[in-house]
């Protein structure tokens, strides 16, 4: 289970994935690949192109991912899953 700072870090991507920032569409993508990932301990640890706070972002939750194998649905949080939901309306990923 991610602690409370890897919650953050999560919950701010998942905000900005939604758009209003310039790495919006990069960052919904990342987290929509390791929703899809057959083993999400593969999630990518670095997204080209993106902003340093949202790097760092992207790095914090991806060394919770590498540690617990989880998923955003599969976290225990309707949150993680409604915001996964609206993720994909705003930035579908072609697949």
């Amino acid at each position: 289970m991610f602690n409370q700072l890897e919650h953050e870090a999560l919950i701010r991507l998942m905000t900005y994935a939604t758009g209003h920032t310039a790495d919006s569409q990069r960052i919904a993508h990342w987290l929509q690949e390791w929703e899809r990932a057959e083993n999400p301990r593969t999630a990518k640890a670095h997204v080209p192109g993106l902003a340093a706070a949202h790097a760092l972002d992207v790095a914090k939750v991806a060394k919770a991912v590498k540690r617990d194998g989880d998923r955003p649905t599969t976290l225990g949080r309707l949150e993680y899953a409604y915001n996964m939901q609206n993720i994909g309306r705003v930035y579908p990923l072609a697949h």
